[in-house]
């Protein structure tokens, strides 16, 4: 959650998804661990007979120390190299690749969302096709012509966060939240939680990128391949208004935004973000939409557990839709073809350092608390909604991260607002509808 995973989350936390700057990881290493380059897989790099000095980007501010201690713990056994880390300023909205490139400066390895890697940026890369690492992943992002070019360096997700305590007491028991796969049975929990006590169930924050970028990108997902249902906004023959996903999703939104059940239905539109991880994080409500990215903001107000639930679609309990969570790559490392042979072959080699050394291993993971994308990986994050994303992926319960499809930028400052009138009931569904559709057909997203 990114775009772009997602400005509160990159405006708050310099994270999300979602907006025109990149987004999130740490990096950091244990020395004391650190196997002096597990390997040297072939087609990655050479080992550097004279020094070269490489500049990485890092598009999530926060982890700036992190990443930083990251890369001296790669120097240490990699004297040859010099690496230099330069990261985005929290709550800077322009890509840090983009004001170094403009001072002139060549940039040797950026991080980017998933979709500016095949857009804006669609002609930076080197192909990384032949690079060891890809066997021990899925997620690596690919060209139109079916090249590799994107290093995938964090996964995250998003759903139903909710608070484990409080839905616990409310249903008597265990909770298991794959089993609220339909909207009827949602909404029978929602009067669970009222009834335990719970005067509103759900704080739901409108942020336009929360609810445009996340929310409103998930219906793409009704098709095993996202960009055959944009291709089809593009050509002008979706209707919308006739599109049961897409009207389901905004039905479950009705139902989480309403007055009955939402902290602020009486005056949905609003600065919400903190208020509503407050709540949520102290059970005084239960349940809100975000991603795992959250889960800083809810731990600093308590200590309980937290997980996620999907977002239903419709009242059919075997739709997929309904038994998964978004999840995909949402920083992505891509290595620049104007750097020098011998600066992108170090590139490669701190790569590699990341999936195969044990100090990079255990700075991604523990560390960064990043969820790696690469199965050889043997850590484990420890936060809660890490750990539900990571069991959801064991459990082949997760669907595309619908928001690398989309461009963060535009739907935050042209769909969002337009969805916020939705929720506030100042336009009506079939003017939403009218008005992605139009974006479409004129920007061609």
């Amino acid at each position: 959650m990114v775009d772009s995973k997602k400005i509160a989350r990159w405006i708050r936390k310099s994270t999300m998804l979602g907006v025109a700057a990149a987004l999130t990881v740490s990096l950091t290493a244990c020395g004391g661990s650190s196997t002096n380059n597990a390997a040297s897989p072939s087609g990655s790099s050479t080992k550097a007979s004279s020094p070269v000095s490489i500049i990485i980007t890092n598009g999530k501010g926060e982890i700036d120390a992190q990443f930083k201690q990251a890369a001296k713990e790669f120097m240490k056994t990699n004297p040859n190299i010099h690496v230099e880390v330069d990261s985005i300023a929290v709550g800077d909205t322009l890509n840090i690749y983009d004001k170094l490139t403009a001072s002139g400066k060549t940039v040797t390895m950026a991080m980017f969302d998933p979709y500016s890697v095949l857009h804006k940026y669609k002609d930076v890369g080197i192909d990384l096709s032949n690079e060891k690492w890809n066997a021990e992943t899925t997620q690596a992002i690919k060209n139109a012509k079916g090249q590799v070019i994107g290093f995938p360096f964090a996964i995250e997700g998003f759903g139903l966060v909710y608070n484990q305590k409080v839905v616990e007491k409310a249903v008597g028991g265990k909770f298991d939240p794959f089993s609220i796969n339909t909207r009827d049975k949602l909404k029978s929990l929602l009067d669970k939680i009222k009834a335990s006590g719970v005067k509103y169930p759900v704080a739901y924050q409108t942020e336009a990128w929360s609810v445009s970028n996340h929310y409103s990108s998930q219906f793409l997902n009704q098709a095993s391949d996202p960009n055959t249902i944009l291709d089809q906004l593009k050509a002008g023959k979706l209707d919308l208004t006739k599109n049961a996903v897409w009207n389901g999703y905004y039905d479950t939104l009705d139902l989480l935004t309403s007055k009955k059940y939402n902290k602020y239905g009486d005056r949905p539109l609003g600065q919400y973000y903190d208020d509503a991880h407050v709540s949520v994080g102290k059970g005084e409500s239960a349940i809100l939409f975000n991603g795992d990215w959250a889960f800083d903001s809810l731990h600093a107000v308590a200590g309980d557990n937290f997980g996620f639930m999907p977002v239903p679609v419709d009242n059919n309990p075997n739709n997929p839709l309904n038994n998964k969570i978004a999840v995909g790559p949402t920083q992505v490392m891509v290595i620049n073809k104007k750097a020098s042979p011998a600066q992108q072959a170090a590139a490669k080699k701190f790569l590699n350092w990341l999936v195969f050394d044990k100090a990079g291993q255990d700075f991604l993971v523990n560390k960064a608390q990043v969820i790696s994308a690469f199965k050889n990986n043997p850590y484990k994050v420890t936060n809660p909604l890490g750990v539900a994303i990571s069991n959801a992926i064991q459990q082949g319960k997760t669907m595309p991260f619908s928001t690398n499809y989309i461009n963060p930028a535009d739907w935050t400052t042209i769909i969002g607002p337009e969805v916020q009138k939705y929720i506030a009931k100042q336009e009506t569904r079939a003017d939403l509808a009218k008005a992605i559709e139009s974006y479409y057909t004129s920007h061609q997203g």
